[in-house]
């Protein structure tokens, strides 16, 4: 995936005083969830080396979810791969309770994507001519679900879900996504 994930949801939190960090952290977070920078140009890169992508807008859960049920597969997150921002990470260690939002929450419109492990170094060269992270944050598994595995190896509940179907969100997937994610 591209970027860092939970940064809007966290915005909005820090938006409605639910969340307090300092101010410097508490105004990236709002940048991010005011001012999204969608990786377009990114998602134009992928073309030929991707098999599937989508943007993170209903949660990284969510989203992932999406693909899954598009391409008949499931996924396995690992929470201690995902990218985080500075500030984020602050609000994670004050209280884990927020990666139920980071995992749940949307706006970040950040790209998840798959790709065979054939494409790493394409992938690697991309990252570089483009200045931005690509994080490997999982697999794509055998099933139907997207599961989250945390540092203890237990699966880790996701209330969170955003929209259920891509038909509800009128996106359009190409099928067969497989490999990292």
């Amino acid at each position: 995936m591209t970027g860092t994930i939970g940064d809007g949801a966290l915005g909005l939190a820090s938006l409605r005083s639910e969340l307090t960090l300092p101010e410097a952290q508490s105004n990236a977070l709002r940048d991010r969830y005011w001012l999204p920078q969608p990786r377009l140009d990114v998602g134009r890169a992928l073309r030929g080396v991707a098999s599937a992508s989508l943007d993170v807008s209903d949660g990284l859960v969510a989203d992932v979810g999406h693909i899954c049920e598009t391409s008949k597969v499931g996924a396995r997150i690992r929470r201690s791969a995902i990218p985080l921002s500075d500030a984020a990470r602050a609000a994670v260690a004050h209280d884990p309770k927020w990666w139920t939002n980071i995992l749940g929450g949307g706006d970040d419109y950040e790209i998840a994507f798959t790709a065979p492990p054939i494409h790493a170094r394409k992938l690697a060269a991309l990252a570089a001519q483009r200045g931005i992270a690509l994080t490997r944050i999982g697999e794509i598994v055998a099933g139907k679900d997207v599961t989250v595995i945390g540092d203890d190896n237990q699966i880790i509940a996701v209330p969170t879900a955003g929209f259920s179907t891509a038909e509800k969100t009128g996106a359009r997937f190409k099928t067969g996504a497989e490999g990292l994610l």
